[in-house]
């Protein structure tokens, strides 16, 4: 694929150890209306951008790992390359989302997939169905 850099992934098993590992940074790519559940440690929207333009000027090799709302969100890989051009070099990101740690949450128990709140509509954050387009579409 030519000169493109391959976004370093990580499956729910590393997203766990990395909840437990209180250097790493857990930020996420979510609209301010999906902010109330989240996956345990996630910065808040609100407070991203100071952290890391403190993190700038301290500590670019921090462990920085971030997640969407499920796994059609493409603006991981956006907040990945932004990441990556401000000079952080452990940036990791986390495909699955809220969508596949809430559906993990709700067959294992949050014990094992924890998050600020209990949320009852998982659906909410499932991505949106693109089968039913023409191909023309695409």
């Amino acid at each position: 694929m030519g000169n493109s850099k391959s976004v370093r992934k990580i499956n729910f098993e590393d997203m766990q150890d990395m909840i437990k590992d209180m250097r790493t940074i857990i930020i996420n790519t979510m609209e301010s209306n999906m902010q109330d559940c989240l996956i345990t440690r996630t910065v808040l929207a609100k407070h991203e951008t100071e952290l890391l333009n403190k993190l700038i000027n301290t500590n670019l090799q921090v462990r920085i790992v971030i997640y969407g709302i499920n796994a059609t969100d493409d603006k991981i890989v956006k907040k990945y390359n932004q990441l990556l051009t401000l000079g952080f070099t452990n940036v990791l990101v986390y495909p699955g989302g809220m969508f596949e740690w809430l559906l993990l949450q709700d067959i294992y128990g949050s014990d094992h997939f924890q998050s600020t709140k209990t949320e009852v509509d998982i659906l909410k954050y499932k991505g949106k169905k693109i089968s039913n387009l023409l191909l023309t579409n695409y």
